[in-house]
C-alpha cells in the first residue's frame, strides 16, 4: 500500500533536481508528502506529552517529547512503519537524494515522533554520524510535519545553516514546520540544523510543534564523506543580536541572557562527564595493550591479568623449547586448561614438562596432533600462578624462496583458558 500523497509520483524528476540544488546543503521541501487521510490520522493519533521520554541527554526532564516505539502508537503509525521499511519507499526517497542502497532503523534511533513545547528550542547541531548498534552510516533525515497552525513568529522553524561558528556570516534557510509538510536532507559534517526558542502567542499556548523523524542509512559512504564516529554536536547560541553595548537590559532580555547562560553550563557539564567516560575507556585500553605487550599476545582466557614478563612466545602461536608465564586471578578459579598442537615436522612425540605453581605434569603430543592439559587447582581471587614448560625438540623453519624464519619452534599453544 502505497502511502504517499498520488501526486507525488509524477514530480520525483523536480523535487529530485531541487534536492541536488539546494543550499546551505542538499535538502528539499516538499508539501503534501503523505496521503492526506493517513496524514489527519498519525495527527488524531499524535502521543500525548509524558515526562518518561522526554528527558534529555543529561538525563532531566525537557520540552521536548520523543516516542522511539512508533509502530506501537496507533495503527496509523504501524502502516507508516511499514511502508517505509519497503523497497517501494526506500526506492522512492533513492530517486530523490541520489543515494542508493538506504536502510530503513527498525529501532528509530533518535527519531520516531517528536514534540516541542512552549519555551522549547533545538540548538544548531550535526547529528551523530553511525547508529550504535550495526555502525550503518547516518546519510538522510525525513521529518513530516503535522501542525495545522504555526507562524514564523512563534519561533521553532527549521534553520538550516551554513555555518553557526561564524553567526557574522551565516546563512539561513527557513522552513516553517506545517501540516503534512516534509523536509528531506543529507546528514553529513555540514549539515547544521536546528529551530529556535518557541514562543507562542498567550492564546495559543496549548499548541505544541508536532512532527514524525525518519533516519536512513546506508552501510557504506563515500570516503571523502566520512568522519570518525561521533556523536551529535551541539553549537550552542551567543549573544542575541539585539543586546549591545551600554544598554540597559530589559526584563525578557535578561530572563534569555539567564537562560542561554544556563544551557551553556548544562552542556559543558554534559561534555565534562562524556570526557571522563571516554578517559576511563582510554585507560582500559591502554592497560589492555600493555598486557598484551607484556604477555606477547598470550592467548590466556578467563578472569586474570597477565603478571610479569612472559618468554618463549610468539604472537603467531608458535612456542620456544622454553615457555614462561604468569597471570593473577581477578575472581576465584578452578584450575587451569592449555589445548596445544605439536608440528608434523618433529621426528617424534613432542615430551612436554610442565610445571604449574609447584605441581609438575607431563604431556605427549605425536607430530601432526592436538592435546589437552588440565591442572585442578582452587585459586582464591589475587593469587599469582607461575607456569613454565620445556619441550624435548624443536624445529626451524625450511628456508626457502622468501622465508627467513629462523626460529626455533617446538609446537604452538593454541589457547590457555582459566576456569
Amino acid at each position: 500500500m502505497n502511502i504517499l500523497h498520488p501526486a507525488l509520483a509524477s514530480e520525483l524528476p523536480r523535487i529530485a533536481s531541487e534536492f541536488s540544488g539546494a543550499q546551505p546543503f542538499r535538502h528539499v521541501v516538499i508539501d503534501n508528502f503523505l496521503d492526506p487521510e493517513l496524514a489527519a490520522r498519525l495527527l488524531a493519533d499524535f502521543p500525548s506529552f509524558e515526562d518518561r521520554y522526554a528527558k534529555n541527554e543529561m538525563g532531566q526532564v525537557g520540552g521536548k517529547a520523543v516516542r522511539m516505539d512508533m509502530p506501537d502508537i496507533s495503527p496509523a503509525y504501524a502502516a507508516l512503519d511499514r511502508y517505509i521499511q519497503t523497497p517501494e519507499f526506500l526506492e522512492t526517497i533513492s530517486r530523490i537524494s541520489g543515494i542508493p542502497d538506504l536502510l530503513y532503523d527498525p529501532d528509530y534511533v533518535g527519531g520516531g515522533t517528536h514534540e516541542n513545547v512552549q519555551g522549547q528550542s533545538l540548538d544548531v547541531h550535526v547529528d551523530f554520524n553511525l547508529l550504535p548498534r550495526t555502525g550503518w552510516h547516518r546519510r538522510l533525515n525525513l521529518i513530516v510535519y503535522l501542525n495545522h497552525q504555526w507562524q514564523l513568529d512563534w519561533g521553532g522553524c527549521l534553520d538550516l545553516h551554513k555555518d553557526p561558528w561564524s553567526p557574522d556570516t551565516d546563512e539561513i534557510k527557513t522552513v516553517l514546520p506545517l501540516f503534512n509538510r516534509c523536509v528531506v536532507f543529507e546528514t553529513n559534517e555540514i549539515s547544521w540544523h536546528g529551530f529556535t526558542r518557541i514562543e507562542l502567542p498567550a492564546d495559543q499556548r496549548s499548541l505544541t510543534r508536532k512532527s514524525v523523524a525518519i533516519y536512513l542509512y546506508t552501510k557504506e559512504r563515500p570516503a571523502a564523506e566520512t568522519a570518525p564516529s561521533h556523536g551529535t554536536i551541539y553549537v550552542p547560541a551567543g549573544l542575541p543580536r539585539d543586546i549591545q553595548p551600554e544598554q540597559m537590559l530589559s526584563e525578557p532580555q535578561w530572563l534569555e541572557l539567564r537562560r542561554r547562560y544556563a544551557q551553556l553550563r548544562g552542556q559543558l557539564k554534559f561534555l565534562y562527564q562524556r570526557e571522563l567516560k571516554f578517559s576511563r575507556d582510554y585507560d582500559e585500553v591502554v592497560q589492555a595493550l600493555h598486557q598484551a605487550r607484556a604477555s606477547n599476545g598470550l592467548p590466556l582466557q578467563g578472569f586474570v591479568l597477565c603478571e610479569g614478563q612472559t618468554t618463549g612466545f610468539w604472537p603467531d602461536l608458535w612456542v620456544a623449547q622454553e615457555l614462561r608465564f604468569g597471570f593473577r586471578t581477578t575472581r576465584p578459579a578452578q584450575g587451569l586448561t592449555l589445548n596445544l598442537w605439536a608440528p608434523p615436522q618433529l621426528s617424534g612425540p613432542q615430551q612436554l614438562s610442565v610445571r604449574i605453581d609447584s605441581s609438575e605434569l607431563t604431556l605427549s603430543i605425536a607430530p601432526g596432533e592436538c592435546a589437552t592439559l588440565k591442572h585442578a587447582g582452587n585459586w582464591p581471587a589475587g593469587h599469582v600462578c607461575q607456569v613454565s614448560i620445556n619441550a624435548t625438540q624443536c624445529f626451524i623453519p625450511a628456508n626457502g624462496g622468501n622465508s627467513v624464519d629462523a626460529r626455533e619452534l617446538a609446537y604452538r599453544l593454541i589457547d590457555a583458558m582459566v576456569e
